[in-house]
């Protein structure tokens, strides 16, 4: 009888001792899986986050676009057609000839001062390069408008033409306007003499390079300035991705990578 006891005894502290496992793995279960839950919550409102910074960027810029054209607006062909009034009012009927002669020179070279510029504001909202004849056309002319310039000599190696001439209009307008960025990044930041862009193609992934030898930068990147949150949102848009590599002295690097299929 006391053999019975001590095996109802020892059935009784294993199945204790068993509650006792189970509930102990049960707990950890449910504290690791409410960390977890805890983890992915805190890199879901980073990530709100950090989309809502893309898209006041995204906002700012637009608003400094319209700003930018705004000025360019008033301050050149609002001067323009000022002085072209002025002008037509100092025209008097009954001048010899030599005057009138001259009040038309000046009235057309104004004339055609106003048509150069509207043309600029215009090239400078959408270039007709990038709609008429794809991307390649669009960075060359950008290049070629710089080169001219004085400001900074680009360099351009397409050798993936035929994967270039199959993006959309939507990715060919994302691209062209993160390399236009980085141009002008370059030209009032950089204190660079030459600028690369480099397109290659390999296993169905289209790589574009552009790099400077410029001053570059120490430490880390930032990534709170609206340029490289320009470039960072409008290739989110595309599914795109970049890294960047710079130093003190090293000029800067960025490489896009975008899969093409």
């Amino acid at each position: 009888m006391q053999n019975v006891d001590n095996i109802y005894i020892l059935v009784m502290l294993g199945m204790v001792g068993s509650f006792l496992m189970v509930s102990s793995f049960i707990l950890l279960y449910v504290r690791n899986q409410n960390k977890i839950l805890k983890q992915r919550q805190q890199l879901q409102f980073k990530e709100i986050a950090h989309q809502k910074e893309l898209l006041q960027a995204i906002i700012e810029s637009q608003e400094a676009e319209r700003k930018r054209i705004g000025q360019d607006l008033h301050d050149d062909v609002g001067t323009a057609l000022s002085s072209l009034r002025l002008t037509i009012e100092m025209f008097q009927p009954g001048q010899v000839e030599a005057n009138n002669d001259k009040h038309i020179k000046v009235s057309k070279d104004i004339i055609d001062k106003v048509i150069k510029d509207v043309r600029h504001i215009s090239h400078s909202l959408s270039p007709p390069a990038l709609s008429y004849y794809g991307l390649a056309a669009a960075i060359e002319e950008k290049a070629s408008y710089i080169n001219n310039s004085g400001q900074l000599t680009i360099n351009i190696a397409n050798d993936a033409p035929d994967a270039i001439a199959t993006l959309s209009l939507a990715v060919s307008s994302a691209f062209y306007r993160v390399l236009e960025e980085l141009i002008n990044n370059t030209i009032k930041h950089a204190g660079a003499s030459q600028a690369n862009i480099i397109i290659s193609c390999a296993d169905n992934i289209l790589y574009i390079s552009y790099n400077d030898n410029g001053k570059g930068m120490s430490g880390s990147l930032p990534n709170t300035g609206m340029g490289m949150q320009n470039i960072e949102s409008r290739l989110a848009v595309i599914n795109a991705v970049y890294a960047v590599e710079t130093a003190a002295g090293q000029g800067f690097s960025l490489k896009i990578t975008y899969p093409l299929a």
